[in-house]
């Protein structure tokens, strides 16, 4: 076994990579304060705590020996102490590419370190690719903790790149194994989660509300980062049911209770403001609020954040009135199209045609793309989403009729304070 203090080291890195508090990975087997001396190398641990340990970080012992000296090994190591996500990703890509070797559980933590990194670089097939190698090692490992945690990425890739069906099917073997075998409830809850966003993604309120109703454990006694995400899904659900006080409520409650974590805070103001702006009516105020606390966080951000950042500021300058503003942020973003997710791709291109049908140009061919776009969402089984485009084109046509545009292109408007340009 590693000798303190690289035991400690290491049971630090999985748990963060994993987002899990002390308390989650201490529950029901140790208590927080023991395990944050061993994090700091001031325990010895026992074989009774590595047993623990494994069971809820999903890591078999082996990663805790110390024995592998091997170039995937090295490479998982340098990756997980750079903060150069570029230079991990090819450190531990060239190892993966190089050593198939036979300790899968070693290949198996080194493609969940890529599957982490690759997102943030806007690497959304790499990541995908990886989640597809992370499940099919934890079939061949048998491990049911690291089948869950496995389709429950991949679900949630699918998902990004729009393929609703295969991504429904994922969640639900995930739910599967989850209650047929010893897995942490965190995760239970989490394969339940992914199973309701891509219910509501299709359309299937009803269901998407009664997998939020029958979690494991009720959202007001989970950890505060599972909360976090538990209050979000569930205002994500509400709002598609045209409850939008009550997801105002979770979404702040969420917002609140979240614990000091820079990087999930960010997210979480994303995610919020993009519902604020989808709510009827439309809570510009809240979502500006929110976008301009992101942007002071996103400094450090990698890319993908910080073109989330750029589309959500173009909906918002689109929802003040301020459509220079708004096409000037669709023309940044152009390139970085095929990074973002099904979803925002599809709703920051009908952006940009509602923008060129209200300009009065070439009008036919801004609705005829419009059409495209509903009809690519309606494709992918995205019920919710190819509805708001017909909606949204729907409403720029009366609009474009009515003329509401004129002023805004004639002269920026000055409604966007509070998000920096």
């Amino acid at each position: 076994m590693l000798e303190q203090p690289e035991f400690g080291r290491l049971v630090r890195t999985l748990r963060q990579e994993r987002g899990l508090s002390q308390a989650e990975v201490a529950e029901n087997g140790m208590s927080t304060a023991y395990l944050s001396r061993l994090e700091s190398g001031a325990r010895r641990p026992t074989a009774k705590v590595l047993d623990h340990l494994t069971r809820r970080l999903g890591v078999p012992a082996s990663v805790f020996q110390g024995t592998h000296t091997s170039l995937l090994s090295q490479a998982l190591a340098s990756a997980s102490s750079s903060d150069d996500a570029d230079d991990a990703i090819r450190l531990l890509g060239e190892a993966v590419q190089a050593e198939s070797g036979e300790d899968l559980s070693l290949r198996w933590l080194s493609l969940w370190k890529l599957a982490q990194l690759h997102p943030k670089q806007g690497e959304r097939q790499d990541e995908l690719a990886a989640a597809r190698e992370l499940t099919a090692l934890s079939d061949r490992l048998e491990a049911a903790t690291l089948q869950v945690r496995s389709r429950i990425l991949l679900a949630r890739c699918l998902r990004a790149v729009g393929d609703i069906d295969e991504a429904r099917s994922v969640a639900q073997t995930a739910c599967a194994t989850a209650a047929d075998g010893a897995v942490p409830v965190a995760d239970a809850i989490r394969a339940q989660l992914v199973l309701v966003s891509v219910e509501a993604e299709s359309g299937r309120l009803r269901e998407a509300r009664r997998l939020v109703d029958e979690l494991p454990a009720p959202i007001d006694v989970l950890p505060p980062v599972l909360r976090a995400e538990a209050l979000w899904t569930s205002a994500n659900v509400r709002i598609r049911q045209g409850d939008c006080p009550g997801a105002a409520e979770q979404l702040q409650r969420a917002l609140t209770e979240l614990p000091g974590h820079e990087h999930l805070m960010l997210r979480l103001r994303l995610a919020a403001s993009s519902l604020y702006l989808q709510m009827n009516p439309r809570r510009v105020t809240e979502a500006r609020r929110l976008l301009a606390e992101a942007e002071r966080a996103s400094l450090f951000a990698g890319p993908l954040h910080r073109w989330e950042l750029l589309a959500l500021k173009a909906h918002l300058a689109f929802q003040q009135g301020d459509l220079v503003q708004s096409k000037e942020l669709c023309e940044q973003l152009a390139d970085a199209l095929p990074q973002l997710t099904f979803r925002d791709r599809i709703r920051l291109e009908v952006l940009a045609h509602q923008i060129r049908i209200l300009e009065g140009g070439d009008r036919e061919a801004g609705v005829r793309r419009v059409e495209e776009l509903a009809q690519e969402a309606q494709n992918a089984s995205n019920v919710h989403l190819a509805s708001e485009v017909w909606r949204t084109l729907a409403e720029t046509l009366v609009r474009a009729s009515e003329g509401q545009a004129a002023p805004s292109l004639r002269e920026p408007s000055n409604l966007h304070e509070g998000v920096t340009r």
